[in-house]
């Protein structure tokens, strides 16, 4: 088992302040910062998912070689992909279960999750492929689309660092001014977090983390408080 590190801790913190903004009145959801912000604990999920990227790519002595870097980041997104597998069918067990446990068919229509009853065939197609996501199921397919291309990120810092960001910010511009998204099916509509916008604030959490951390360069603060910024140039809902 690998030593405990600060990510560890503000993960943490990311996930149980997600737990709370995700119940509707709950008396807490005021001491969390998506009260006095425009972003949530989303983007810092995300962010701290970057920056871990550059703890997982770097050895004791350096940068890993390249080929097991592109394994340790690909078996990574196999394990999230793995994880979002098994909930979604928990979660749909859980459904199921509850409408006939409870007589209550109007359960099976909850969290979009309808068209796994009513379209198995095509939906389970869709649950594989991620293009069918039940509602407060979306995180995990944005994180596989991100581990998926982190060894992409990973070699571009390694061998083109200075072109990263630039890259990263070119994107998401393209993205917003065109309204550039991933389809669903069999329910037609998009991605309601978007791999091709959220990879900005992903680039941004691993360019920010120096060798001894955070860093207190201008641009490492800078980066550092893109968590909070980036939906600031969100000029459309959903974009990010």
């Amino acid at each position: 088992m690998r030593t405990p590190n600060e990510i560890d801790f503000w993960r943490g913190f990311a996930l149980i302040t997600i737990f709370v903004n995700h119940i509707p009145g709950i008396y807490f959801e005021r001491f969390t910062f998506r009260s006095i912000s425009l972003s949530d604990s989303a983007e810092l999920f995300v962010f701290l998912a970057g920056w871990s990227m550059r703890i997982s790519i770097e050895g004791k002595n350096g940068l890993l070689p390249p080929g097991r870097v592109v394994l340790r980041l690909a078996g990574r997104a196999v394990q999230i992909y793995t994880a979002q597998m098994v909930i979604t069918e928990v979660a749909i067990a859980m459904l199921a279960s509850s409408s006939l446990i409870f007589d209550a068919p109007f359960l099976l229509d909850w969290h979009n999750a309808s068209a796994v009853f009513r379209e198995p065939v095509e939906a389970n197609i869709g649950l594989v492929l991620l293009t069918h996501q039940l509602g407060y199921f979306n995180i995990l397919p944005l994180y596989v689309v991100l581990m998926a291309g982190a060894p992409f990120v990973a070699m571009t810092y390694r061998f083109a660092r200075p072109l990263l960001l630039p890259a990263s910010l070119a994107l998401y511009g393209v993205v917003l001014t065109f309204g550039i998204n991933l389809p669903t099916w069999p329910v037609e509509g998009m991605w309601f977090l978007n791999p091709m916008a959220w990879q900005l604030i992903y680039v941004l959490g691993l360019c920010s983390r120096t060798q001894r951390g955070w860093g207190l360069s201008p641009a490492g603060i800078c980066a550092g408080l893109s968590s909070q910024l980036c939906p600031l140039f969100c000029l459309a809902p959903g974009l990010l």
